[in-house]
């Protein structure tokens, strides 16, 4: 089986929904959003988070991907849905 990039590219789009979800133009940075969201949850150097906010277009290489290797786009959680743990 060959190696394929669909769960870090999926990786790539939650950091960069976590990012415009808690960036603010103007009053906070980067590396503020990076210290207090991404990096407690995603443990990556901050050069690696600058890369990959400054991707072109990870939700097509993401779709290219998964059409590629036929995987199954993410599942979104259930509201009401119990979890384990």
């Amino acid at each position: 089986m060959g190696y394929n990039k669909v769960n870090k590219l999926r990786m790539y789009k939650r950091i960069i929904d976590l990012t415009a979800e808690h960036y603010e133009v103007g009053i906070t940075t980067y590396k503020g959003v990076w210290r207090k969201y991404i990096y407690p949850v995603y443990p990556i150097s901050y050069a690696l988070y600058m890369k990959i906010i400054n991707l072109p277009s990870v939700e097509r290489m993401l779709g290219e991907e998964e059409q590629r290797v036929g995987a199954k786009p993410e599942q979104t959680e259930i509201k009401n849905q119990l979890k384990l743990f």
